[in-house]
């Protein structure tokens, strides 16, 4: 990964301190918003780590999801070894 350097300020938001993220630094990542990160300090810097997104139906865990066309037929898994459905 590119490493970017980018400038920004730490701005009032409510009670709170607030720090925006250059587009580039956003584009370069790929997040989004409402995206989760994570805060740590390491040797007196903030890091922000995106976290690992989970799907949560199934159009999200098939987002992106493009057929590869290699099956013309059923696929044999062998013998039924538990409760499955018999065709």
């Amino acid at each position: 990964m590119n490493q970017t350097t980018e400038q920004t300020k730490i701005t009032q938001w409510g009670d709170s301190k607030a720090v925006r993220i250059p587009s580039g630094v956003v584009k370069q990542l790929g997040l989004k918003n409402d995206d989760k990160l994570s805060v740590t300090i390491e040797n007196g810097s903030i890091v922000l780590t995106p976290l690992e997104k989970k799907p949560t139906n199934i159009h999200e865990l098939f987002d992106g999801w493009v057929d590869d066309g290699v099956r013309d037929s059923e696929v044999d898994w062998g013998e039924p070894r538990g409760n499955e459905f018999k065709w």
